[in-house]
């Protein structure tokens, strides 16, 4: 595919870095050799953050590990040139940056060479994922620019495509395989869905993230009152999440999909063991790796509970767009008294929702179930087309 250098104007870089060439660069056709490049990318991010006193090359704790690049070519560049490093920040995450890179000549409006490269930072020692710090967010925050289509090699139709595909894909998985997610993974899910809108920038989400034995403890705790009836009917919701009397085409859509779902399991109407054990699967997370739970402050009123169901739909395309399934449960808010006494959550904190997240089990018949979806011009009314 042929990208044009226009793409990459010299006017979309915010931050810039002058590099001399050497006589080494030069390979034996006479032009800086391309893998040059990438190190004229590190060179000039990292001497950024030197000279702006965020990065200790022998001292910081955090650091910036490379984990994808890329580059195009466009003009050659050979020795003696001197070349100008343009540098912007396309993605700003909680553990994160995506930064890209420009080469150009002097005086030149478009790049010689465009690229890309994706720092995730970790702790020094356990080279786990650490925040940010305030001040490398704040020295970056001014280079982030909007997402553009002159990411090499990807155009606008495909761009398209792959959102819509990864929004119609998103559905409920209600069934996971045994096999783990890493903290890495979900941090990046998590930090792309923390993009979501919302008012005057209340960011009005918390999360609680479990896995292994702790998730296992907080399961058996849930369902040993989830399993007694006496203890389970002293716990009521906070919220009304559905309406207190049902009405069509609500009341159809609901029925629809509960006898598809129980349908496909084998569960008669009347059974309630079975009904109950498939139920009780929700407070396991249906065996998913990774379980979270929301919460969000009790100062803040509708308005950002609309904001939080954006960064929920956010999470779960996130999600998906890594290959892993998520299901959101609000079943887990009718135990909120439970849960914030397990997770320790303050008391101003009320208990929105959990997710179960993780590679999805293709062998459940649970995960065959597809839900209807009505016509655009059912629910959309247009004027002035």
């Amino acid at each position: 595919m042929t990208i044009s250098r226009t793409k990459f104007p010299r006017t979309d870089y915010l931050a810039w870095r002058t590099m001399p060439t050497r006589w080494s660069d030069n390979d034996v056709y006479g032009h800086v050799n391309n893998v040059v490049y990438y190190e004229w990318f590190d060179t000039a991010v990292n001497s950024l953050l030197v000279d702006a006193g965020v990065l200790d090359l022998a001292q910081s704790q955090a650091i910036g590990l490379v984990v994808e690049t890329g580059c195009a070519y466009f003009a050659s560049v050979a020795y003696p040139e001197t070349v100008e490093a343009g540098i912007r920040v396309s993605r700003l995450g909680n553990s994160s940056v995506r930064y890209e890179v420009g080469i150009f000549k002097p005086g030149e409006s478009y790049a010689a060479a465009a690229g890309h490269f994706v720092h995730v930072y970790v702790d020094r020692d356990s080279r786990r994922p650490v925040p940010l710090s305030a001040p490398l967010r704040a020295l970056l925050e001014p280079l982030v620019v909007p997402p553009t289509t002159s990411e090499p090699g990807v155009t606008l139709e495909q761009d398209r495509a792959v959102v819509d595909r990864i929004m119609v894909g998103r559905r409920s998985v209600r069934a996971f395989l045994p096999k783990a997610v890493s903290q890495a993974t979900v941090h990046e899910i998590l930090g792309a869905a923390s993009r979501a809108p919302s008012g005057v920038n209340t960011q009005p989400w918390q999360v609680r993230v479990l896995a292994g034995e702790p998730l296992q403890k907080f399961c058996d705790r849930l369902c040993d009152v989830v399993d007694d009836p006496e203890q389970s009917a002293q716990h009521q919701y906070e919220y009304a999440y559905y309406p207190h009397e049902w009405a069509s085409p609500y009341l159809d859509r609901r029925r629809q999909i509960g006898w598809a779902l129980y349908g496909l399991l084998g569960i008669q109407r009347g059974d309630q063991e079975r009904m109950h054990a498939q139920n009780r699967r929700n407070f396991r997370f249906f065996d998913a790796p990774v379980g979270l739970i929301f919460t969000i402050d009790r100062v803040l009123q509708q308005g950002s509970w609309l904001d939080y169901g954006m960064f929920l739909q956010n999470a779960m395309l996130a999600a998906r767009a890594r290959g892993l399934d998520t299901c959101p449960q609000a079943a887990f808010a009718q135990f909120h008294r439970v849960i914030t006494e397990a997770l320790d959550i303050p008391e101003r904190q009320m208990l929105v929702c959990g997710m179960a997240l993780g590679y999805a089990d293709p062998a459940a018949i649970e995960n065959s179930l597809q839900t209807p979806r009505e016509a655009v011009d059912q629910f959309a009314f247009f004027q002035g087309f």
